[in-house]
């Protein structure tokens, strides 16, 4: 099974290569990459109505992004790491 989840991991891989820059998203490339999208029922978070969406990829299935917080503190952690680096070799 693990073998299964690898391969599938390395043809998405590849599929992504074909496409670093998407000028445009074609009906064709959304199908390519998307098996099916999950639209969740309506939610109300800090006064605003959302509709929770997972998107399902052929082959790897839901790839869960960093959020913009989580994004945050990593851009945050990389800034500290290259200024230890560089007060290292000043």
């Amino acid at each position: 099974m693990q073998d299964d989840k690898t391969a599938n991991v390395s043809a998405f891989v590849e599929k992504v290569k074909r496409y670093t820059e998407i000028k445009e998203l074609t009906p064709a490339i959304v199908n390519e990459f998307i098996d099916y999208i999950m639209v969740s029922k309506k939610e109300v978070i800090d006064g605003k109505t959302v509709y929770p969406i997972d998107i399902h990829y052929n082959g790897v299935g839901i790839i869960n992004a960093p959020s913009a917080e989580e994004y945050e503190e990593m851009f945050q952690e990389r800034l500290k790491q290259k200024r230890s680096k560089e007060e290292k070799t000043a």
